[in-house]
């Protein structure tokens, strides 16, 4: 029987073999993809370890739904896709501890990105809500936020100018960012990192 080069198959047609479990098809696909995903990735984390992770993530989770996917076009999927798993992993690590570097991180990756119109007026709308949020914080709290969110100070910068300690700073980060969850929904987090570029 001949072997079938799954290399020359356009997208469409290795997805819908992907759907019956070809996983020559899945290899192909992984092989076509995964260098510029996991360029797309680097972009964005500036970690080859965090990178690599994200891009394994979405395969296996793209094998798991195999047959339930429907993909118009995989190219831009994968794009979208992998954006989408970078920014949860930048909110799980925000809810973890790391929030201020990996939150920097994602600014700077992006200073040179153009938002759509739709995507600047959403964030702006949603700065606004923050804003307000931000308003109904304790003083000291909404200082911290608004020195790390607005000024982009270190905890110790933060520390400094402010008197206290970085533990303080930490945990007044944190708090103000449960608080900020908690009143804008659940995909609060990955929207306020949006809001941050857009909204200076």
């Amino acid at each position: 029987m001949q072997q079938i080069d799954h290399e020359l198959h356009t997208d469409q047609v290795l997805l819908q073999q992907l759907s019956q479990n070809d996983q020559a098809a899945f290899t192909a696909i992984y092989e076509r993809y995964w260098k510029s995903l996991f360029r797309e990735a680097m972009n964005v984390l500036r970690s080859q370890k965090e990178a690599e992770d994200c891009v394994q993530e979405l395969f296996v989770s793209i094998w798991n739904r195999r047959q339930s996917l429907s993909i118009t076009s995989l190219k831009a999927y994968l794009n979208t896709a992998i954006r989408y798993q970078c920014i949860d992993r930048i909110e799980k690590d925000m809810i973890r501890g790391g929030y201020l570097d990996d939150f920097i991180t994602y600014l700077e990756a992006h200073q040179t990105s153009m938002p759509s119109i739709e995507e600047e007026l959403y964030a702006r709308e949603l700065a606004a809500n923050i804003d307000q949020v931000m308003d109904k914080m304790p003083d000291k709290m909404r200082e911290v936020f608004r020195l790390s969110r607005q000024e982009q100070l270190t905890h110790r910068e933060i520390a400094t100018r402010l008197q206290i300690s970085e533990e303080t700073v930490k945990k007044q980060i944190y708090l103000a960012l449960k608080i900020l969850k908690s009143n804008l929904g659940n995909s609060s987090m990955a929207m306020l990192i949006m809001a941050a570029f857009v909204y200076k």
